[in-house]
């Protein structure tokens, strides 16, 4: 009868533990009233009272654990499953959250800023912990053409795609443009002083605006920029045709429409009514500007 009930208690984790904490808080008073009676010096008897009150309570926490470690085990595996289960489950979440807080150390852009990030290009209008906002602008960049698509962009994307804050570049770019012609056995250089002539005119008028933007641009982020000369390039296609590559420093609302004057001025050229034998035009054609 007293083994099985020896067994019962001993089985008991709860009485257990309950009996071994009064066993120790018991032998503790008995100890601690044993050095108040002894007729020690009075630091002694403290110092003693005090190495019996920490070893009871570090004997009582050993002697918990080893009475409770399957069920800490157990427990401390399940705190463990579900933690991976939480991490699984948010891990687009907490990768959104390190990217946030990524974007803001590293405060690549703002609101109001033009980005490209990968193959998005819009203005800001938004930007928390999770996401991005962008109002998209027409891919070709042109113009403040507002395609009136929003575009939620999540933050984690910040650890895989490039950002480009195009911010600088909001008001002049640098336009490159190509036109191609088939070659019809005459000199595709003899254009060149023509054409150099007529994109000179057609950027005249923002010509100093330009100048100055460029060198604020080259003090701002501390470049140097081909500056606002227009470049112009000869070269040949796959096919054989000679390819005129125009690059200028314009007003983006201003771009589209000089690509089409030159356009017209190189097609005027090469096929107008004044046109001369080999295909050139006389000294004395105008094209409009």
């Amino acid at each position: 009868m007293l083994i099985e009930l020896y067994h019962k208690f001993a089985d008991n984790k709860l009485v257990l533990s309950l009996l071994l904490i009064a066993t120790v808080i018991l032998l503790r008073f008995l100890l601690t009233l044993l050095f108040k009676k002894s007729g020690w010096a009075r630091q002694d008897v403290r110092r003693r009272i005090h190495m019996v009150h920490n070893f009871s309570n570090l004997l009582m926490v050993i002697s918990l654990f080893a009475i409770w470690v399957s069920e800490l085990r157990d427990f401390a595996l399940s705190i463990a499953a579900f933690s991976v289960a939480i991490v699984i489950a948010l891990r687009d979440v907490v990768a959104c959250l390190v990217g946030g807080l990524y974007q803001a150390s590293m405060r690549s852009f703002t609101i109001g800023d033009w980005v490209r990030i990968g193959d998005q290009f819009g203005e800001v209008i938004d930007n928390n912990w999770l996401s991005t906002t962008l109002l998209e602008i027409d891919p070709h960049g042109l113009g403040n053409g507002y395609t009136g698509t929003t575009l939620y962009v999540p933050n984690n994307v910040f650890f895989t795609q490039p950002v480009k804050n195009l911010n600088f570049m909001r008001r002049y770019i640098e336009h490159t443009f190509a036109i191609v012609r088939e070659n019809k056995g005459d000199n595709p250089f003899a254009i060149k002083p023509y054409i150099t002539e007529r994109v000179l005119e057609h950027c005249e008028s923002f010509k100093d605006v330009a100048e100055r933007y460029c060198k604020l641009i080259e003090s701002r982020m501390g470049v140097d920029l081909a500056g606002t000369e227009p470049k112009i390039k000869f070269s040949t296609s796959e096919l054989g045709h000679d390819v005129l590559t125009i690059t200028l420093f314009c007003p983006r609302e201003e771009a589209t429409n000089i690509e089409q004057k030159v356009t017209e001025d190189f097609y005027l050229f090469w096929y107008g009514a004044k046109a001369g034998p080999a295909g050139g035009a006389l000294e004395s054609v105008e094209a409009p500007v």
